[in-house]
Parts: structure tokens; sequence; C-alpha cells
């Protein structure tokens, strides 16, 4: 097992659970449709990038890992969404 404590776990976890507890108080606050539906768009649009940057962090923490541990990997190729 790894010495590792999954804090980006526990960050990544908190940061999904704070985006969607503000979602649905947006949800449920009283205004416009239209408003509500543009404040929710814009929020996930925020998430999702901010998931893609906490994706490159974890994923370079692994790498770091791996070399640490004397594994070398290969560049895999970027997705595109």
């Amino acid at each position: 097992m790894s010495d590792h404590d999954g804090g980006g776990a526990f960050l990544s976890g908190l940061l999904i659970g704070g985006m969607l507890g503000a979602a649905i108080a947006l949800i449920l606050a009283p205004q416009s449709g239209e408003e509500t539906r543009r404040i929710i768009k814009d929020k996930a649009l925020e998430l999702g990038k901010e998931i893609r940057e906490q994706a490159d962090v974890i994923k370079e923490k692994g790498r770091q890992v791996l070399t640490q541990d004397g594994i070398e990997i290969d560049e895999a190729p970027e997705s595109t969404p």
C-alpha cells in the first residue's frame, strides 16, 4: 500500500461538493429561470475547468511518485473534450 494520504482526493471532493452546493443554492434562489440557467452554465464551465486543473495536478503527482520509485512512463496523448 502507498504511504500517501489521499489529500488530493479529499480536496477534489471538497471542491466538487462546494460547487454542487452552490448550484443547488442557485436553483432554489428567487430569480428568473433565464438568469438561473445562465449562472448554472457559468458554474458548470468553471467546474469543468477546475476538474481539468485538478486532473493535471493529480497526473503530475502520480508521475512524481512513479519516477521516485524508479518507474519510467511514456507520455500518453492528450485528449481534447
